[in-house]
């Protein structure tokens, strides 16, 4: 009886550090203090995005370094971990979602259209542990 405890114990105490990041985002973030946003250009933040920034922010203990550019140029940051969040105006169908995840757009529809471009932020794809922050942070 008390092996399957002691076998539990131990896979739920392995449990703890998921989600993970797979690159170390947070981790990267936490050393540095600076959390980098590619803002594609054009593409101004909208109050909700803004909010999960400052939520992100204030957790993180780390400042906002918006840096703009064209969005290929931004998604190919972030997918080489450049960039720590791409935000623009982004479709699930697009195809950039086999190489960067798209967020739930913050105060937007949680299953929104494929085709719909929408306001949100892009993740690097396995940074699963940021991704779950980020997401939690939207109101």
């Amino acid at each position: 009886m008390r092996c399957p405890l002691v076998a539990l114990s131990l896979a739920l105490a392995a449990c703890a550090d998921f989600p993970r990041d797979a690159a170390a985002t947070q981790d990267r973030i936490r050393a540095d203090g600076v959390i980098r946003v590619g803002m594609v250009e054009g593409a101004a933040a909208d109050p909700a995005s803004e909010a999960v920034l400052a939520r992100v922010s204030s957790e993180m203990d780390a400042r906002i370094q918006r840096l703009p550019g064209h969005g290929e140029a931004l998604l190919e940051g972030l997918a080489t971990g450049e960039y720590d969040l791409v935000y623009g105006h982004f479709a699930d169908s697009s195809p950039w979602a086999t190489r960067v995840h798209f967020g739930t757009p913050p105060g937007g529809p949680d299953q929104p259209p494929a085709s719909l471009p929408l306001p949100r932020f892009a993740f690097r794809m396995g940074e699963n542990g940021w991704i779950a922050q980020v997401e939690r942070a939207a109101p």
